[in-house]
């Protein structure tokens, strides 16, 4: 302050009115006060982020069968700055298109994955697809590849080569059934379910417990226009799933099997929705493929209460059956 005054001495000596010497004062000092120094943002926030749309792929094929099965695998960089990424693996019966590059801020990568059964013998034979970037959050991230081969169809007059379909047996619960008569098949749901219109399913219902949690079933029937399952019940997933926004579901289980008839090949998949804005969910999709289309079971129900409903979910599924029309 006493620097403040000296540098106007001459003017407080002077003759001026005293209000102009104070507004002279007041100017001044302001001028000379300090700005705040702007805020930094955290390196680790500005760091690339590692997201990856899959962490579960699934195929299978025939004994003998020398196609190549193509799959893909959608991750991004849901981060800051640029990531530089990189993808390896270990197998000789899978490869992929390119092995590594860069992507910025907002931007995504859809990196084919080729897979042949190269001669094997029937067996299962899983294998991880490990992506990770440089200096990359949520890094690295591992896709597990899962390739099942089955034994060949026998031919030939040296045996009886029948297969006889096992009887499906009933729920352990009451139940209502579900036909078809376009596809010949029924499904069986307990009876506190309740018939329900909705969106994206053939036939709905949904639990009529009074419950603030939804807990619905539905059945869709979709054209597989040559596309593998997993692409269809991914899509099916994104239009069923209660949270309505943040990322793509991401697949946390599948397996490969048959009908409880021991015949009709048959998949599974759980799907985990998780979002920071609103409710996150996951999504049980149980499915065949008969002729040209997919006909799925689906079941979603939110993150918390999802874990305890599976195995009625599943349940449910496995009551799925062919008929016959006589």
């Amino acid at each position: 302050m006493k620097s403040l005054f000296s540098k106007f001495r001459w003017l407080i000596k002077s003759k001026f009115p005293i209000y102009t010497i104070l507004m002279a004062l007041l100017i001044t000092g302001c001028s000379e006060s300090a700005n705040p120094a702007p805020a930094t943002q955290s390196p680790v926030d500005m760091a690339p982020k590692l997201g990856v749309n899959s962490l579960s792929i699934s195929v299978q094929f025939k004994e003998g069968d020398s196609k190549t099965i193509t799959k893909n695998i959608t991750f991004m960089n849901e981060g800051e700055g640029v990531m530089i990424w990189a993808v390896r693996k270990s197998v000789p019966w899978m490869w992929m298109n390119e092995a590594d590059g860069a992507l910025e801020k907002g931007y995504s990568k859809n990196l084919e994955i080729f897979i042949a059964p190269s001669g094997k013998a029937p067996g299962t034979y899983t294998d991880n697809i490990t992506i990770e970037g440089t200096g990359t959050r949520n890094s690295p991230q591992s896709v597990v590849v899962t390739m099942v081969i089955t034994p060949a169809d026998t031919t030939g007059t040296g045996g009886d080569t029948t297969v006889v379909k096992k009887t499906v047996p009933l729920p352990p619960w009451d139940y209502t059934e579900y036909y078809n008569d376009n596809y010949n098949f029924r499904l069986r749901y307990p009876k506190d379910f309740q018939q329900k219109q909705l969106a994206d399913a053939t036939f709905g219902a949904e639990a009529s417990a009074s419950s603030t949690q939804v807990n619905s079933i539905r059945i869709n029937i979709v054209g597989s226009l040559g596309v593998d399952y997993t692409a269809v019940t991914l899509e099916w997933a994104k239009a069923i799933r209660m949270s309505g926004g943040g990322s793509s579901p991401k697949v946390i289980s599948s397996e490969n099997g048959t009908l409880l008839d021991g015949v009709t090949p048959a998949f599974e998949m759980l799907y985990e929705a998780r979002s920071s804005t609103k409710s996150s969910s996951q999504v049980y999709i149980y499915g065949v493929k008969k002729g040209s289309k997919y006909i799925l079971f689906g079941a979603v129900a939110p993150l918390a209460s999802a874990p305890e409903r599976l195995q009625l979910w599943k349940e449910i599924a496995h009551t799925l059956e062919f008929v016959d029309k006589n």
